[in-house]
């Protein structure tokens, strides 16, 4: 799943993210129309997400895709390069970066802080 995760293009995410919406296996043409772009594009990113082994394609009377790779896994991948690339593997730099830059407001940090005790409360108690 990482090495598919870490391939995945912004172009690509698009159609991922049709695939996860819909909960089931898709057709080129269903995920055409849910994109409101040109078949061949994303005949293309399909073809290039099988190759990565982030969408698997079954043949029924046409092609239809499903995707391998889940949305909190990608998404847990990505945040994770992110932390590691821009602030040295330090999520704490991250939320500190994010708080000095103005972009929580004061209820984010209240529900930041309740998840906080009660993940502390939670340790506490194993």
């Amino acid at each position: 799943m990482k090495d598919a995760a870490a391939k995945i293009t912004d172009a690509e995410l698009s159609v991922m993210q049709v695939l996860w919406e819909a909960g089931q296996p898709l057709s080129l043409n269903q995920v055409k129309a849910a994109l409101d772009k040109n078949g061949e594009t994303v005949k293309t990113l399909l073809r290039r997400l099988c190759q990565k082994g982030a969408v698997a394609q079954e043949k029924r009377s046409v092609y239809y895709y499903r995707p391998l790779v889940a949305q909190d896994d990608l998404g847990q991948y990505q945040t994770q390069h992110l932390i590691d690339r821009l602030y040295a593997g330090s999520a704490k730099a991250m939320v500190a970066a994010l708080v000095e830059h103005g972009q929580l407001q004061s209820q984010d940090v209240d529900e930041l802080r309740t998840l906080f005790q009660s993940l502390w409360e939670q340790e506490e108690m194993s």
